[in-house]
C-alpha cells in the first residue's frame, strides 16, 4: 500500500508535468507545508478566504522553471488557469 507522501508526491509530479509551473491547487495545511519544503522557490498564493468542508483551501502555485528553462507564454498561462477553473468548479459540484 502506499503512503500518503508518495500519493500525494506523484499528484503533484502529474499537476506540473509537461512544462506547466502554474496551477491551482486544493490542497490541507500538511500538503501545504509539503510543498513549501518541496519547492521553497514556489509563489503561493491563496485564492480564497473560504476554507472547504474537508478542511482545504485553494492555492495558486507557481514553480520557479528549473535551469534557466523558458517560463511560457502568456497565452499558455491562461488556458491553464481557465482549465483549472474548470476543474474547480467541477470538484465543488461533487
Amino acid at each position: 500500500m502506499k503512503r500518503k507522501a508518495d500519493t500525494f508526491e506523484e499528484f503533484l509530479l502529474e499537476s506540473f508535468r509537461d512544462g506547466i509551473s502554474c496551477r491551482e491547487l486544493r490542497l490541507s495545511a500538511d500538503e501545504l507545508a509539503y510543498v513549501k519544503v518541496k519547492y521553497p522557490r514556489a509563489m503561493i498564493k491563496n485564492l480564497l478566504s473560504d476554507v472547504c468542508a474537508d478542511g482545504k483551501s485553494w492555492f495558486e502555485i507557481t514553480l520557479s522553471p528549473a535551469n534557466g528553462e523558458r517560463v511560457e507564454s502568456s497565452r499558455k498561462e491562461e488556458d491553464i488557469k481557465q482549465e483549472n477553473r474548470s476543474l474547480k468548479l467541477e470538484i465543488e459540484a461533487l
